[in-house]
């Protein structure tokens, strides 16, 4: 019989669970025709973790395992919907809507059901792609597309409430009504829509390749902080012998034993280890010789030192462990030239072999490749921001290529722009890029031009002058500083 695979379950919709990136990123790739095996190939990740993602989203009732040979079902049906009703996002179990519930008390010529669902839609366009926006599967045609654009577009559209109060939710209505319109404009197009497919599936990438970054991330704080001795008990690195540490607050600690306590505590201890002989005091007369046993200790002393080389020893021999473990996927992962699942593989192991100078190397080597392969992603998610004027989105993207490439001034140049096109845009962070930008590359006049916009935004006037004085310099016909100069003059 063959191995039964995991599939989506067609019914169950999966926004109103608590899932991680990584288990997004996984359900991506499920298709009711890869196993485990195949499923860690394609997304580069280590089995155990696809398994242990499986059986979470499997007990979620996300996901079902399945024959192979059963007909496949790749694609969620799309949500049934009244006519007259705005489609319903559910939240995030235990979460807290994204809108302020005050919202909800304006007065205005809506039901408190519809303010409510213009409010979620609202909130959460950043979060929702064109599929879930228009309520569609991604097998939908063009005909079931353009059907559900019609619904939404005829109870979204402001001029549909003509002579209504509608307040504050006016410009959010015609928010929803253009993403709703860019949604179907790009669905309908072959070619747009094969770009727009292509960017969902770099974005599925991204976040996984973050989502396995920040698991390596937690798991090497845990293995800097403890080891795992025989598998079951967690002993800390600076903890005593003996004693199991714990992380609660107890009841007030009492006086230490006395001098001679501890002095009895270690004769008898060693009398164990001695194989049950008294110890005898140092100015005593020395026994009979007899053949030296390696079990014996010559003193209380020695017994304890013996001991605590054994556990150290003991812990020594479990984190090598470990970070052999995390070596191992390294190596697998890179052998598929997963770069990623190897740095953060690497990344663990490091922590439990925090003195080994070579892997510590051999992690920074693999990381270097990760990154390249991350920002190559980042870099294509921007772009397709950019071209479709998503200004918020696209600053971010670029954002953490700038984190990643320290310097780059493409990304950083890229970055200030978006920010200073984005409606609510940080203009503090968007100097800081712009001012990098300058920095590598002064004679690019663009840049000059983008900071002093930005001071200009931001209000400061005498810095704006200045930085497109400094631009003047270089292009004294560039029309874009000279009316900040022009403003700035009139200030």
């Amino acid at each position: 019989m063959a191995e039964k695979v995991p599939r989506l379950v067609a019914s169950i919709d999966i926004r109103k669970f608590r899932l991680d990136a990584m288990d997004g990123f996984l359900l991506t790739r499920i298709d009711g025709r890869l196993g485990k095996k195949q499923l860690a190939q394609d997304t580069g990740l280590p089995e155990f973790q696809v398994e242990k993602t499986l059986e979470k989203l499997e007990k979620l009732g996300v996901v079902e395992l399945i024959d192979p040979n059963a007909p496949a079902t790749n694609a969620l049906p799309a949500p049934t919907r009244d006519r007259m009703q705005l489609p319903e996002f559910t939240s995030i179990e235990g979460s807290a809507p994204k809108y302020d519930p005050k919202e909800l008390d304006e007065e205005i010529d809506l039901s408190a059901d519809q303010k409510k669902r213009i409010l979620d839609m609202y909130y959460r366009l950043d979060d929702l792609d064109h599929y879930t926006l228009l309520g569609v599967g991604k097998e939908a045609d063009k005909k079931t597309v353009k059907r559900s654009y019609f619904e939404l577009a005829a109870l979204m559209h402001p001029d549909r409430y003509f002579n209504k109060k509608l307040g504050s939710f006016k410009s959010k209505m015609e928010a929803l009504f253009g993403r709703v319109t860019e949604a179907h404009d790009t669905l309908v197009d072959p070619a747009q829509r094969l770009d727009y497919d292509a960017y969902l599936d770099e974005v599925a990438t991204t976040k996984g390749m973050e989502a396995m970054f920040e698991r390596a991330l937690d798991e090497s704080r845990k293995a800097a902080a403890a080891a795992v001795v025989n598998g079951t008990v967690t002993v800390a690195r600076d903890s005593v012998p003996g004693v199991r540490q714990t992380t609660s607050p107890g009841p007030a600690v009492p006086q230490g034993p006395s001098a001679q306590e501890l002095q009895a505590r270690r004769e008898a201890l060693a009398k164990r280890l001695l194989g049950g002989q008294s110890v005898r005091p140092a100015a005593q007369t020395a026994p009979p010789p007899e053949m030296p046993n390696p079990l014996r200790y010559a003193s209380s002393g020695d017994a304890v030192d013996a001991l605590k080389r054994r556990y150290e020893e003991r812990v020594e021999n479990a984190t090598l462990a470990q970070s052999r473990k995390y070596v191992q996927a390294a190596e697998t992962a890179l052998s598929k030239n997963d770069f990623v699942a190897a740095a953060s593989s690497l990344h663990i192991a490091t922590k439990f072999a925090p003195d080994d100078t070579s892997l510590a190397m051999r992690y920074q080597e693999v990381k270097n490749e990760a990154d390249k392969v991350l920002c190559e992603s980042y870099v294509k998610q921007a772009t397709y921001e950019q071209r479709s004027q998503h200004w918020p989105e696209a600053a971010r993207t670029w954002q953490k290529v700038a984190k990643i490439r320290v310097g780059d001034v493409n990304a950083n140049a890229q970055a200030a722009r978006c920010l200073l096109k984005a409606e609510s845009g940080d203009m503090h962070a968007a100097a800081e890029h712009a001012k990098v930008a300058v920095s590598g590359e002064p004679s690019v006049v663009e840049h000059h031009a983008t900071l002093a916009a930005i001071y200009a935004k931001a209000g400061l006037t005498a810095s704006a002058r200045r930085a497109a004085e400094t631009g003047l310099a270089l292009d004294p016909a560039n029309a874009a500083l000279l009316a900040i100069t022009k403003k700035a003059a009139k200030a």
